[in-house]
């Protein structure tokens, strides 16, 4: 009985083991899994050889409004399901800062994403990634691959806050795999995203493009704050049906040829609308109240890149 046992749980470790195709990671999550930890003793060692662009200098090139680099062409070949999310994972690179708080006084790693778009090492993210916490002390801009090796941001190559667009320079002892830009998209067009939702690493999301829509990415109370007659960018974004959340912001948006369509920049819920202040409230009707009716995944068009890059 006992040998019959021990070989019933072989069979079955081997079953699990074997649960996915050759080259899937499997990502650990619940209780003992850190790996924030690992990054965070990277980020020290990178910091103590003062290999990391700290925020102030970071913010000082943010000031750069286009720069200088080669885009690859956009494919045109549809790729296989599996080869499509594989391109999508590998031009996925992490981004964000590795800074000391000035609340609790540790040192936090907090990440969004990012692709590449050169091998070189050219990376576009968002503006608002890049942007520096507000209980930040001191900190460093970082990227982070997928196998978890923290890679140096040497300089903000240009950045447009209005358009929610950046594009940087990360130091690789490896090409990257980039994706090429394309503006061949229309509503109807399937696209995916690969991203870190609330955590959740390696989300892979399929959708369809709803429609284009042109509005500014600055809300209306920081738009007042600008020196009148200044003009307030309006980005295209893209509204999809893909699946995103907090932590997604700059992940791209690929098409089945794996190209970037765009990437994300914001998620808007649509909720009940209130109650007349006349209506008596039940139990029930705060409960529909609270409801959610739709949620509109928004993501800023790779045009917005392409307008980052002097070459045409």
């Amino acid at each position: 009985m006992k040998t019959a046992c021990v070989l019933w749980f072989l069979l079955a470790s081997a079953s699990i083991a074997c649960a996915q195709a050759p080259g899937v990671p499997v990502y650990q999550e619940g209780r003992g899994a850190r790996p924030n930890a690992t990054l965070t003793e990277q980020a020290k060692k990178l910091q103590a050889a003062s290999e990391l662009l700290s925020m102030t200098k970071a913010l000082e090139q943010a000031e750069k409004t286009s720069c200088d680099i080669a885009l690859p062409p956009a494919d045109a070949r549809p790729l296989p399901p599996r080869e499509r999310w594989q391109r999508a994972r590998q031009a996925h690179i992490r981004v964000g800062q590795f800074y000391l708080c000035s609340k609790c006084d540790r040192w936090h790693l907090d990440l969004a994403g990012g692709y590449a778009i050169t091998a070189d090492g050219a990376v576009a993210t968002c503006a608002h990634v890049i942007a520096p916490p507000p209980n930040m002390k001191e900190g460093w801009l970082v990227a982070v691959t997928e196998e978890d090796i923290i890679l140096p941001i040497t300089e903000v190559l240009a950045c447009n806050p209005g358009t929610d667009c950046a594009i940087l320079r990360v130091k690789s002892a490896q090409p990257l795999v980039p994706l090429p830009l394309s503006l061949d998209v229309s509503p109807g067009d399937s696209v995916w995203c690969f991203s870190d939702p609330a955590g959740k690493r390696g989300y892979y999301s399929e959708g369809l493009v709803s429609r284009f829509v042109k509005r500014p990415f600055m809300s209306k109370k920081e738009s007042d704050k600008l020196p009148e007659g200044t003009e307030i960018p309006k980005p295209v974004w893209l509204e999809t049906t893909t699946d995103w959340a907090p932590g997604s912001s700059g992940s791209a948006l690929i098409d089945q040829c794996g190209n970037a369509v765009g990437h994300v920049s914001e998620i808007q819920t649509i909720l009940e609308e209130p109650l007349p202040a006349r209506q008596k409230k039940t139990e029930a009707t705060v409960i529909q109240q609270l409801g959610t009716q739709m949620v509109f995944h928004q993501a800023i068009g790779a045009v917005e890149v392409k307008a980052l890059v002097k070459r045409p």
